[in-house]
């Protein structure tokens, strides 16, 4: 029996090639996301009239607030994207869902912990002199104040992960489906993912736009370079934590949606660098860890009704590693 040849984690649904499938797994992820916005936010809106926070005229002339509910609304519809890229997935290409968490079909657990480690310090570092640097304003507690914080320590990490597995997950896979060629499905999906995931923000300035493109493109160098979704989850999580704590705090949080022309701009070099170096750095601690970044193309339900293997697989890569037991020698807007 020959060898099963390898694949990265953004060519994996290369395990049942067919262009419909990923056009398709694109349209429905949209339409998905945008029907889970509406009922939500449509419920946030009648609770949030209901309990006086603003008047239906204030919703007509377009002087709403961002209340905890309103929030809560929006973390949510996008945490939801983790059930619906797996149903998706499975649906489309016949692939299960736990094969969209990393090439091991599992969410690892020991290697985001790990990676924290590196990730949560820096960003703490970052993000209290992003903080320190501005203007700072009282501290007022009350309850709108203690539910906006709440909503954003519990849900927020939900939502960050929601977009990975939607934009790094379902969205650069399907697209890398339709190509043979590692590199090329690569490329072509991270500039996909990347453009998909700037333009959803809806940011009018320029630096604003590059600065979500280059987000998207360095979680997908992180996801390809250490085999899962572990690695952007804590970046975009941890991120959008540390930055809309301070905001909850403060109750500055309308600020961090302000994304017109004149938000941004060369300032947004330094969050940039940062993102293209927790994606190198998070490589280059899996490789230490021995965290597997390629395995065998999943079992797809698609190609064993067909009766036959899938088509074109990747091409070999270096053969995966297992994380060890034990540990081996140590060596501003938030993307929401």
């Amino acid at each position: 029996m020959p060898q099963r040849q390898l694949a990265t984690y953004d060519h994996a649904l290369r395990a049942a090639p067919a262009w419909w499938r990923g056009a398709l797994a694109l349209l429905l992820l949209v339409v998905g996301f945008l029907i889970l916005s509406i009922v939500l936010g449509g419920i946030a809106l009648i609770v949030d009239v209901a309990t006086g926070a603003y008047t239906l005229d204030d919703v007509a002339n377009g002087l709403m607030t961002l209340t905890p509910v309103t929030m809560l609304a929006n973390n949510l519809s996008l945490a939801a994207l983790i059930p619906v890229s797996m149903l998706i997935q499975w649906a489309l290409f016949g692939v299960r869902p736990r094969w969209l968490s990393s090439v091991e079909g599992r969410f690892r657990w020991r290697w985001f912990g790990r990676l924290a480690l590196i990730i949560v310090p820096v960003w703490i570092v970052y993000v209290g002199a992003s903080v320190l640097l501005s203007p700072l304003e009282p501290i007022v507690v009350d309850g709108t104040m203690i539910a906006m914080l709440a909503v954003v320590i519990l849900t927020t990490p939900l939502q960050s992960a929601g977009e990975e597995y939607g934009a790094r997950g379902l969205i650069q896979r399907s697209v890398g489906s339709w190509f043979s060629r590692p590199i090329t499905a690569f490329l072509v999906g991270t500039v996909v993912s990347g453009a998909v995931f700037a333009s959803v923000h809806f940011a009018g300035d320029p630096w604003l736009i590059a600065y979500y493109f280059v987000f998207g493109a360095s979680m997908s160098f992180a996801a390809r370079g250490t085999g899962g979704l572990e690695a952007p989850v804590l970046i975009h999580a941890t991120n959008n934590v540390l930055l809309l704590v301070p905001t909850a705090l403060m109750s500055q949080t309308d600020q961090v949606f302000e994304r017109g022309e004149g938000a941004g701009g060369p300032f947004m070099l330094i969050p940039m660098a940062l993102c293209v170096a927790a994606a190198v750095v998070s490589t280059w601690w899996g490789r230490r860890n021995g965290v597997t970044a390629t395995a065998p193309l999943p079992p797809s339900r698609v190609t064993k009704q067909q009766g036959m293997p899938p088509a074109a697989m990747a091409a070999p890569v270096a053969t995966p590693t297992q994380l060890p037991t034990t540990p081996q020698d140590p060596s501003a807007a938030p993307p929401r």
